[in-house]
């Protein structure tokens, strides 16, 4: 099964397909000075429920980067609703060809999105490639899991332990980039139960609708593994947190 099928089963009955709340990303960037009409770009937007969001509560003119066709039709009916201010593109591609022809942001948001830049996987190498795209004076806004404690093997190679970082790594990563650590706002464990439990839902559905098949089969060890490392070990190992830097102006 392709990467966007899967993705679609895991989190089409997510409204955010990360485990924070509007409100924890709006104490966020709270502490930045983006005004009505600033160049944004989210990367890896998804349904773009979030890109969105952050372009009508500040006014932004924001691109919103998404790189699987089905997730970016998504997307665009999204942006296509109604709102009060702000601009939102959506671009349909890869995030490294945006960022080669966009030019600076006075916002960059990546959003459980490392992987985005196909070869830079280490947090710090990530960051600084995106350094460019950052006006002097600009923020980026990171969100990912972190280790809570060091993962064990059968958990470090499901999600690859390089991958992630503990939230102090996450935070050392940004300054050792270059970037000024603002904010970080860690999500309570309660929206990593209705995340990871909407995901099962979602695939055990799916399973059902499309049984007898190999796909649902598949889906429904899927949904089994999942729910099996979870509460063994993810839920005592992993948290998400957003981490907001500031690239300096001079």
């Amino acid at each position: 099964m392709d990467p966007s099928t899967l993705g679609y089963i895991s989190y089409r009955w997510h409204r955010i397909s990360n485990p924070f709340s509007m409100e924890q990303l709006e104490r966020t960037l709270a502490y930045t000075d983006l005004a009505a009409g600033d160049r944004a770009a989210d990367l890896g937007c998804g349904n773009a429920i979030v890109s969105v969001w952050m372009a009508e509560r500040f006014g932004l003119h924001l691109s919103a980067v998404e790189r699987f066709a089905p997730v970016a039709v998504v997307a665009r009916e999204t942006a296509a609703k109604p709102r009060t201010q702000g601009v939102v593109e959506i671009v349909e591609g890869a995030a490294q060809d945006y960022l080669a022809a966009a030019g600076q942001h006075r916002l960059v948001s990546m959003i459980g999105a490392i992987d985005v830049l196909p070869g830079v996987r280490r947090p710090v190498d990530v960051m600084l490639a995106l350094i460019p795209s950052i006006a002097p004076g600009g923020w980026l806004l990171w969100g990912d899991p972190f280790w809570r404690r060091p993962p064990s093997a059968k958990l470090a190679t499901v999600f690859s332990e390089e991958r992630f970082d503990t939230l102090a790594g996450w935070v050392a990563a940004g300054e050792a980039a270059g970037l000024i650590p603002h904010h970080v706002a860690v999500s309570p464990d309660a929206e990593w139960e209705e995340f990871v439990w909407r995901m099962n839902a979602s695939l055990e559905a799916w399973a059902e609708e499309h049984t007898p098949s190999a796909d649902a089969d598949a889906i429904r060890l899927r949904a089994s593994m999942l729910r099996t490392l979870y509460l063994e070990e993810g839920r005592e190992s992993m948290g998400f947190a957003f981490y907001l830097f500031r690239r300096p102006i001079a």
